[in-house]
């Protein structure tokens, strides 16, 4: 089975506070716990060092590779990617610093932090405030990610997302008209300043309350199911058409997309919280539905649960459950 977190003497490098996460890995931590303790506990107390890169001629000449540095772990010795000189190294302990006078400030609290691929991709990810109830039912909660690589697969990223409490379904908050304060790239070509992050981001409290709003008004959408499994299907892929050429309809796009089809059957009754009032036919529903299959069940069959995080937060699945939910926003 594949295995995406990294670990260290069969130990996962990652933390986390309150109930274990569904995965089952990583080591449990106090609310408040120091940061200093959270760089340990989530294996993120290393650094990355920078070389030259060598190799040897037919000679048996040893010759630098110009303009080309390899990247390493401090703690062992393990590669991490080739850059260029101009590559501007993301610490893991970065990750952890950045919360680190937010949860001093503002009360924010870390829920989990660690490494994957090896270490090549780091994160933390931290409670940004209070948990907001639709219907009085479905808790919505905020959080704030930071994640970073040094393997050359993404810049560094700071974002506002939100979990849904009764299935840990992540939904970026980049819906709505204030969605671009929502999600800050920082690439690995500039240095990558805390400070004017921070200020770029805005005020949180301001990007949730527009989210909340936007969740309510889904939650009220009633949705027509042919007219939805089209608004999925477009967002998937643009050509649905049978072996002969002819155009696919309604439960026909169905029966020709495994994704589409498991999408539907979570919505139908599936799905965690499906039984809420602000799910039973609604867009938040669908959108749920969406976010539940690539949060969880996507992938391919040897794919390791750990890598649901990376689903959920760090491949365009993110961008997918944004242009949907979008899509769904504007018929509400």
């Amino acid at each position: 089975m594949a295995h995406e977190l990294d670990m260290t003497n069969n130990r996962a490098n990652m933390a986390y506070v309150g109930d274990k996460p569904w995965h089952g890995l990583g080591q449990e931590l106090t609310y408040n716990a120091p940061i200093e303790t959270w760089e340990k506990e989530a294996g993120m107390d290393w650094d990355i060092d920078v070389a030259s890169v060598e190799f040897t001629n037919f000679d048996g000449e040893t010759k630098q590779f110009k303009n080309r540095y390899a990247l390493y772990r401090s703690d062992n010795d393990e590669g991490l990617g080739i850059v260029s000189p101009n590559y501007k190294v993301v610490q893991p302990k970065q990750a952890l610093e950045f919360f680190r006078d937010l949860i001093s400030e503002k009360e924010y609290q870390l829920e989990t932090a660690g490494c994957l691929f090896g270490g090549r991709k780091f994160w933390a990810l931290a409670k940004a405030g209070q948990e907001f109830k639709i219907h009085g039912q479905d808790a919505i909660a905020p959080y704030l990610l930071m994640a970073s690589s040094c393997d050359g697969s993404s810049a560094t990223s700071v974002h506002l997302t939100s979990v849904r409490v009764v299935c840990n379904n992540t939904l970026r908050l980049s819906i709505g008209e204030n969605g671009a304060n929502a999600l800050i790239r920082v690439p690995h070509s500039a240095i990558f300043d805390a400070t004017s992050v921070k200020e770029q981001l805005g005020v949180v409290e301001e990007t949730w309350d527009n989210f909340v709003d936007n969740v309510d008004r889904l939650a009220r959408l009633k949705i027509d199911r042919d007219w939805a499994i089209d608004v999925v299907a477009q967002e998937l892929k643009d050509d649905w058409k049978d072996k002969n050429g002819e155009e696919l309809v309604g439960n026909e796009k169905l029966d020709s997309s495994t994704a589409l089809k498991r999408i539907f059957q979570l919505y139908d009754g599936e799905s965690l919280g499906n039984d809420f009032r602000s799910s039973k036919g609604t867009a938040w529903g669908l959108v749920n539905a969406v976010t539940q299959y690539y949060d969880h069940e996507s992938g391919s069959k040897n794919d390791d649960k750990s890598r649901a995080f990376e689903r959920a937060h760090l491949t365009d699945n993110a961008s997918l459950k944004v242009k949907i939910t979008n899509r769904f926003l504007e018929a509400a």
